[in-house]
């Protein structure tokens, strides 16, 4: 059976629906424009491994690229997903991931090509602001393809359709930053195989380095990045190797200016409780380059 995988979690969404709803308290009182708010909110620090937080201006378009690499035992993983991020509002954004598996192995076996295509919506229904600092709650659902390939060995994709709902909440001051993000992923069935669903529980804490204001801000996060996954059944029967719980610790630098960003990190398992005969993760690695464009 396939061995569990780490996507990275910014899973694409599509936004289901949205309403013009006043959005949270006052929002006419601001922190000042240093620290963390020393450029616009599109370039602001936010989490590295976590899924949304991906609310940016109306019209403005993001485009970055997100190489990642994950060993595990007898295994590794290297993918190269590229992203687009649209503003629909102020409010509510679109983000298209096209993932390329490059080099999937396990054991002796090789596989690469196109991924999961996924498409994630989110929508800001609460916010607030004052002269200390700001917070927002957010509504993320995403919306999974199967264009990769789960015949493959290593799979390339999960081989049926995926649906995300999830909901973040973050709150930012000058100095420091803390977002909390639960989740879950359910996966539809593919001839005789159920995958199981994904339970993701997601917590960081950032701090700002060093800023100049309308110049570039340099920011560290830690985050914990928990998911229990259940087992997967064949013809209706769970698979006992399947399943289980995984909690990264991942450490991570943050840079942006006006029109570009850079992130930075790595996840270091602290727990993996798997069932069964499953193969362990040793590490994950990540990078991420951006740019915006107004």
């Amino acid at each position: 059976m396939k061995k569990f995988i780490f996507y990275k979690i910014t899973l694409p969404l599509i936004i289901l629906a949205w309403s013009e709803i006043a959005i949270g308290a006052s929002t006419e009182a601001q922190p000042p424009n240093i620290g963390n708010f020393a450029l616009p909110t599109s370039q602001q620090p936010g989490p590295f491994l976590s899924f949304g937080q991906n609310i940016i201006d109306k019209n403005q378009i993001q485009i970055y690229f997100d190489p990642n690499y994950q060993h595990n035992t007898n295994e590794s993983f290297l993918q190269i997903p590229a992203a687009f991020l649209y503003g629909l509002t102020d409010e509510a954004s679109i983000l298209v991931t096209l993932p390329v598996a490059a080099d999937y192995r396990s054991g002796p076996d090789h596989s690469s090509g196109i991924a999961d295509i996924s498409v994630q919506g989110e929508f800001a229904f609460y916010e607030n602001s004052n002269s200390q600092y700001t917070e927002q709650m957010t509504f993320v659902t995403a919306l999974t393809v199967p264009t990769g390939s789960f015949s493959k060995n290593p799979p390339t994709g999960f081989g049926s359709v995926s649906s995300f709902l999830g909901g973040t909440y973050n709150h930012m001051s000058v100095d420091w930053l803390w977002f909390t993000s639960p989740g879950v992923l359910w996966i539809t069935k593919h001839s005789n195989i159920k995958l199981g669903s994904q339970y993701l529980y997601q917590f960081g804490v950032g701090r700002n380095i060093k800023s100049v204001p309308n110049q570039y801000i340099f920011s560290a996060l830690v985050e914990i990045d928990g998911t229990y996954i259940e087992k997967d059944k064949i013809s209706g029967k769970s698979d006992p190797n399947s399943g289980g719980n995984l909690i990264f610790l991942t450490p991570s630098l943050w840079y942006s200016t006006k029109t570009f960003y850079f992130q930075l990190g790595f996840s270091i398992p602290i727990e993996q409780e798997w069932n069964g005969n499953q193969s362990k993760i040793n590490y994950y690695t990540n990078v991420t380059a951006g740019w915006t464009f107004n």
